[in-house]
């Protein structure tokens, strides 16, 4: 059995960051009145939608911490993620690849044969090759079997991953239907570590308090906690105090559903915010992200620790049935949602904090996924890892506000070669400062329907479509998405 083989380098590295200065403090290292490397926590929500918080324009979910979290942070307001579906999204955070060339483009499906390749050195491997505590609490979804599980990837500290993509049940004992495991294997969405739990206990509220945990037994030295909330996925389930709340604020917002908006193919997208219980899902999910900052203040560490939070695709606004109004959420203005290539599928709410070190304020320079794995190494003073993260640059330009015109104006691409549940069918998409081309690769689709050209500055919701009216740049941008798609075709590597 092939096993990772982590190297420990627990001799004093120098590292300089911004004009700082600091040196990695060993694990078990008592921190005394030296400095150290700040910590590291990111907050890793799933299906979490561009509009979904208020900072983002939502008027029906309550979100303050998150809000005043994002009063503090760099805000972007252009953040994309990798993929419009989660597990490519959660390879290009580890890894800092696009999803297409470790092979995965498909959320994995169990049983599945495909997982993160186990030779690819990891955000977490690099943080601990410096010295850092890693810890990894929550959804991981990128291989079902022990061996490629989280604590094979760099993760000391590995709390409530389970081999599938959701959990049985937000409700302990986090299983569907109440089921216990089977005699001789494991359900894929049981969550494991929460056994002394008891009735009505909240997944998100259980998960939180093992991250409290974490970062209290690791407060004396640098640490790195990757927080990948299961919420907002499915299955939508709330505590029933909080969906009450919002049934009775429903009465009084005027946010009822008079007509669905009829996407190609049939599908049909949510045009407001209006699910009392998936906003009871945010409000909890937004007490919980408040009790880790809350502790992270209470030890003292708020000016040594810097916070990232992002979603790992856009939110579940469309559905392909035909009998529905569409998922839980509403992405409006952006078209469509989680599983498309429009812009609600892969534009994010993403914040990055670290008082005393980064001006608050926005960003409207595009970022995308793999970016978060050298910006992060960027921040701490690790150096970087350019033949591990070949798609991902740096931000840290933007975040100090001394960005350039080739990181705002770069191009970023996606794949996403399959059929939804969404009812998206297999497309590819480049953004070109405020160009936006989606080329549609279905079979059935005809040749002159190819091609969607939108000019994102003045039309966010991709309404018209310019690909004829501007030939001359559909023609330049699809040659360019032609070479993106050549240039990350799917590495060869070791799946043993």
């Amino acid at each position: 059995m092939f096993m990772k083989i982590k190297c420990l380098r627990l001799l004093p590295v120098v590292l300089v960051c911004l004009g700082f200065q600091w040196r990695t403090v060993a694990a078990g290292e008592p921190n005394g009145e030296t400095d150290r490397a700040p910590n590291v926590v990111i907050f890793f929500i799933d299906d979490l939608g561009y509009t979904d918080l208020g900072c983002y324009g939502s008027t029906f979910h309550e979100t303050p911490v998150i809000d005043q979290l994002a009063r503090q942070s760099v805000r972007f307001n252009d953040f994309y993620s990798a993929n419009p579906v989660c597990s490519p999204t959660r390879a290009a955070l580890m890894t800092g690849k696009a999803p297409q060339r470790l092979g995965i483009t498909q959320w994995l499906n169990q049983p599945n044969e495909l997982h993160l390749p186990l030779e690819e050195v990891t955000i977490g491997e690099a943080l601990s090759e410096a010295g850092y505590q890693t810890g990894y609490i929550g959804k991981w979804h990128l291989g079902d079997k022990d061996i490629h599980m989280p604590q094979f990837q760099g993760f000391d500290w590995v709390r409530c991953v389970n081999r599938g993509g959701s959990p049985g049940s937000y409700f302990y004992p986090y299983r569907r239907n109440g089921k216990k495991n089977k005699p001789n294997g494991i359900r894929f969405w049981d969550i494991p570590d929460l056994e002394n739990g008891k009735k009505d206990d909240y997944l998100n509220d259980a998960m939180t308090d093992q991250a409290l945990s974490f970062i209290k037994d690791n407060q004396k030295r640098p640490f790195f906690l990757c927080f990948a909330h299961y919420a907002v996925h499915t299955p939508i389930q709330a505590p029933e105090a909080l969906v009450e709340k919002y049934k009775a604020k429903l009465k009084t917002s005027g946010n009822q559903i008079k007509d669905v908006i009829v996407e190609r193919n049939g599908a049909r997208t949510r045009p407001v915010q209006n699910n009392p219980t998936y906003a009871a899902m945010l409000e909890n999910l937004d007490t919980n992200v408040g009790r880790v900052l809350q502790e992270i203040e209470d030890l003292s560490l708020g000016e040594n620790t810097i916070i990232v939070f992002t979603s790992d695709n856009g939110g579940l606004s469309t559905l392909a049935s035909r009998r529905s109004s569409g998922g839980p959420t509403s992405c409006l203005p952006l078209r469509a949602g989680k599983g498309w290539t429009y812009e609600g599928g892969i534009r994010i709410p993403t914040m990055v904090s670290w008082p005393g070190h980064l001006k608050p304020g926005e960003s409207s320079v595009p970022g995308i996924t793999m970016d978060l794995y050298p910006t992060i190494l960027d921040l701490v003073g690790v150096a970087l890892k350019p033949k591990q993260h070949l798609d991902g640059v740096s931000l840290v330009p933007v975040l100090t506000g001394k960005t350039t015109g080739e990181l705002a104006n770069r191009p970023l691409a996606w794949t996403y070669p399959h059929n939804h549940g969404s009812g998206h069918s297999p497309s590819n998409a480049i953004r070109m400062g405020k160009w936006k081309l989606i080329q549609l690769t279905d079979e059935k689709t005809k040749t002159e329907d190819r091609y969607e050209l939108y000019n994102l500055q003045a039309d966010i919701g991709e309404a018209k479509n310019l690909a004829i009216e501007h030939h001359d740049k559909t023609h330049q941008m699809a040659k360019r998405l032609s070479e993106w798609l050549e240039a990350t075709q799917p590495e060869e590597s070791s799946r043993d």
